[in-house]
C-alpha cells in the first residue's frame, strides 16, 4: 500500500524516529512513480514529449508510453493535472494541499546543494508529492550518495532536502534530545548555512517565467549570476526580490529586470520607478521589453506588454546606467522561437540566455561611453 492512512503515518513518523536514534534502519515507504499505470484525465489524443526519459517522466507524475514518450497531458495512477503551461507540464496527487505537485521551481543551484534531481528539459526540481509523508527513504528525487527525502515546506529557505543515511540520523539523533522533529532540524542547518554562505553584491537577475526557463542555461554561462525566475511573477514583486537579495548579498552590482509579461492591475510607470530608486545611482540596470502576443498574427501583441516597454524606455531616457534590451524586435527578427506567443521553445532556451547576457555584456560600455 503506498500511502499511509494519516493515523497510522503518526505512529510511521514517531517509529522513524525511535528506530533512527537505535542506528535501526526504517523509513517511510516511497510514494510509487511507477510508469505506465496512468489514466486518462484529458483528451485521449494527449501529446507525448520524446525530450524526456521515462524516469524523469515518473519524476513529473506524468504517464510514459514506450513507443510515444512522456504524455502531457496524462498522470500516473492517482494523480491530475497541475502546471499546464506548454513544455513544462507536471501532475499533482489528487487531494494534496493546493500548490505542492511532482515538481517544485527550487532554482538550479539550490536544486543541487539540497542533493534533489534536476529535470532540465521543463526546468523544476523534483519534489515528493506526498505532503503527508515526513521522510522517504531511497527517493527518486535524491541524488546520491543521499537518499533520504526529507519533507518540509517547499517555501524559500525551507526547501525540502535530501540527506545521507548517516547525515539523517544524526539529525534524527539531534531531534530526539532536543525534542524537535528531523525537519525542525534540516531548516535550521539550511538557515546556517545560508549564513555561513553570504557573499557581498554581485549581478541579480529578476524575472518571470522567461527567466525560471532559462535559469539553468544562465547559470551554467555565468555561474557567478543570481537567477532569480518564478513563474507567473508580477512587477509587483520586483521590490520584495531586491529585498530578498539584500539580506543575503547587499546592494546588488547590476540588475536586470524581466518582467511585465504577467499583468498586474493598478500597477503605473511610478511603481516601476519605484521599485527601482533605491538602488545606487551608478548601478547599471537591463530592463528586459516584454512581448505577449495575442493573437496568431506576431505583430498583435498585448496593451499590457506595450505599456511596461514604454515605461522601461521611458525610465532609460531620463536616467543615466539604464539600458533596454528589445526582445520584441528579437522576436520578430527570429520567426518560430516561441512555443506560445510567450514562452521560447525548449531547445531555444540556451539561445534566450545568450541573448539576455549579450545585451547584459553590451549595456555597461554604451553607458560609458554615453
Amino acid at each position: 500500500m503506498p500511502y499511509a492512512r494519516p493515523r497510522a503515518l503518526r505512529l510511521a513518523v514517531l517509529v522513524l524516529g525511535v528506530l533512527l536514534v537505535a542506528g535501526v534502519e526504517a523509513w517511510l515507504p516511497v510514494t510509487s512513480l511507477a510508469p505506465g499505470t496512468g489514466t486518462a484525465v484529458a483528451d485521449s489524443g494527449s501529446a507525448y514529449d520524446r525530450t524526456l526519459r521515462a524516469g524523469e517522466c515518473a519524476l513529473l507524475g506524468r504517464d510514459h508510453a514506450p513507443a510515444l514518450g512522456c504524455a502531457r497531458e496524462r498522470c500516473v495512477r492517482g494523480a491530475v493535472p497541475w502546471r499546464k503551461v506548454a513544455g513544462a507540464e507536471a501532475c499533482a496527487l489528487a487531494g494534496q494541499p493546493r500548490g505542492y505537485g511532482y515538481a517544485a521551481t527550487v532554482p538550479v543551484r539550490q536544486c543541487r546543494a539540497l542533493h534533489r534531481r534536476w529535470i532540465a528539459a521543463v526546468n523544476y526540481c523534483a519534489s515528493e508529492p506526498d505532503r503527508s509523508l515526513s521522510a522517504v527513504r531511497d527517493a527518486p528525487q535524491c541524488t546520491r550518495p543521499a537518499t533520504v527525502y526529507v519533507v518540509l515546506s517547499e517555501t524559500e529557505g525551507r526547501y525540502d532536502e535530501c540527506l545521507t543515511r548517516a547525515r539523517a540520523e544524526a539529525l534524527t539523533q539531534r531531534a530526539a534530545a532536543r525534542g524537535t522533529t528531523l525537519a525542525h532540524e534540516v531548516a535550521v542547518a539550511q538557515r546556517e548555512a545560508a549564513r555561513a554562505d553570504r557573499t557581498a553584491g554581485g549581478t541579480l537577475v529578476v524575472g518571470d517565467s522567461l527567466t525560471w526557463r532559462g535559469s539553468d542555461e544562465l547559470a551554467r554561462l555565468r555561474p557567478r549570476l543570481t537567477v532569480d525566475g518564478e513563474p507567473a511573477r508580477r512587477p509587483t514583486e520586483l521590490a520584495h526580490r531586491l529585498a530578498a537579495f539584500r539580506a543575503q548579498h547587499g546592494e546588488p552590482d547590476g540588475l536586470v529586470v524581466e518582467l511585465g509579461t504577467n499583468p498586474a492591475q493598478g500597477y503605473r510607470r511610478r511603481d516601476l520607478a519605484a521599485a527601482l530608486r533605491g538602488l545606487p545611482a551608478r548601478t547599471p540596470l537591463l530592463l528586459v521589453a516584454p512581448y505577449v502576443e495575442t493573437s496568431s498574427d506576431p505583430v498583435v501583441v498585448s496593451a499590457w506588454s506595450q505599456h511596461v516597454g514604454g515605461w522601461m524606455r521611458s525610465l532609460a531616457a531620463a536616467r543615466r546606467h539604464i539600458c533596454v534590451a528589445d526582445w520584441p524586435a528579437y522576436v520578430r527578427a527570429h520567426p518560430g522561437l516561441l512555443q506560445d506567443g510567450i514562452h521560447v521553445r525548449n531547445v531555444a532556451e540556451a539561445e534566450w540566455a545568450r541573448w539576455v547576457l549579450r545585451e547584459w555584456d553590451r549595456c555597461p560600455a554604451r553607458l560609458a561611453s554615453s
